[in-house]
């Protein structure tokens, strides 16, 4: 059981903010958003207004995204390709390494030292081809270098197989709901709800409350077997595909689901916007950039069938939400099927130091 104070609680999520939100990595998008050198990402989902780069040398640089002179924002732009970032206010100005270049009329400033100015460096690195960043500031001597690999796991080689860093980002929306970000997250770790919810879309194709779980360090794998894995009985081993027969959804904890399909892989990053709001940022990852109107089409439905169906989930999440704040129960009960939830919400508790029923 899980007192209902964690899905409202404000003290709870500026507690989740502060030690999950800023001191663990979070995957905040893919490798394909920086495929050159100087390409760049701006990011803010997570509180922390961040500045992605894309270094000469193939690696990854990310900064806290505001000027070191009276903190206005540096780069505005969601994403481009950059030799330099200038601050639009007083145009102090700053390479791709984040070192300050330039201070206009730098004889008013003769007691600042630029090389102790460049922009505040966060931790940043890539695995699987997903590019993680953790957002509190360096420590003095910290290494910048983000081990992404580690923080993954065993998970990194189950990404890699399925194409994950290989692939490329389509369809991306973002979308703000009423709901608070784990119980987003709640709706995506069991198949309990498959029949009730999505009977006229997606659940004729799966078993009903079926699903295998693995824990893996803070994360999860997940298969959710189609009905048509009946099918493997008859042909011979060596000509079995997990991912043709089923869907494979991996929770990169805290707050990322990587569902992995027959051709393509779906990402979801769930950030709480509040206690009780949260914004999900998803998209596709396809084998390569769709180069026709046909394959453009054929993505936007896959895309479709996609947001369809986590409309419904997240239909189903608001209504708890609002049911939550009614006074009707003092806990959420987690059935012996939906122990992926008592994971996620352990691990939570674990990082925080919160205290549930």
């Amino acid at each position: 059981m899980l007192d209902v104070s964690a899905y409202s609680d404000e003290a709870l999520i500026d507690r989740e903010n502060q030690v999950l939100f800023r001191e663990l990595p979070l995957a905040i998008g893919h490798a394909s958003q920086l495929p050159r050198p100087g390409d760049f990402i701006t990011h803010d989902a997570s509180g922390v207004p961040l500045l992605v780069v894309r270094r000469d040398d193939g690696g990854v640089d990310a900064f806290i995204n505001v000027c070191r002179h009276r903190g206005t924002r540096v780069e505005a732009a969601p994403h481009g390709n950059k030799r330099a970032f200038s601050c639009p206010y007083h145009g102090w100005t700053y390479g791709k390494r984040g070192q300050l270049v330039t201070i206009p009329h730098e004889r008013g400033f003769a007691c600042v030292d630029k090389t102790s100015r460049g922009l505040v460096r966060v931790a940043a690195g890539e695995a699987s081809g997903i590019v993680f960043v953790r957002p509190a500031p360096l420590a003095e001597g910290e290494d910048a270098a983000l081990d992404a690999r580690a923080w993954l796991g065993p998970l990194v080689e189950d990404l890699e197989g399925f194409g994950v860093s290989s692939s490329v980002l389509y369809g991306a929306r973002s979308v703000d709901k009423a709901l608070s970000w784990k119980l987003a997250i709640d709706i995506f770790l069991e198949t309990y709800h498959l029949r009730p919810t999505h009977k006229d879309t997606i659940y004729p194709m799966f078993f009903d409350n079926l699903g295998l779980v693995d824990r893996v360090g803070p994360h999860l794998r997940n298969v959710f077997p189609k009905r048509t894995i009946n099918q493997l009985a008859a042909e011979p081993e060596s000509s079995w595909t997990l991912r043709a027969h089923a869907n494979v959804l991996f929770h990169l904890f805290p707050n990322t689901l990587v569902l992995v399909q027959p051709d393509h892989t779906a990402v979801l990053h769930v950030w709480p916007n509040g206690a009780t709001r949260a914004t999900v940022a998803s998209y596709l990852l396809v084998p390569e950039p769709p180069a026709s109107d046909k394959a453009r089409g054929y993505w936007d439905a896959n895309a479709a069938v996609l947001y369809g169906a986590t409309e419904e989930d997240f239909t189903m999440g608001e209504s708890i939400q609002r049911g939550l704040s009614s006074g009707a129960n003092r806990e959420v009960v987690f059935g012996a099927f939906e122990h992926a939830l008592g994971h996620f919400h352990a691990e939570v508790r674990r990082h925080t130091h919160a205290r549930s029923v």
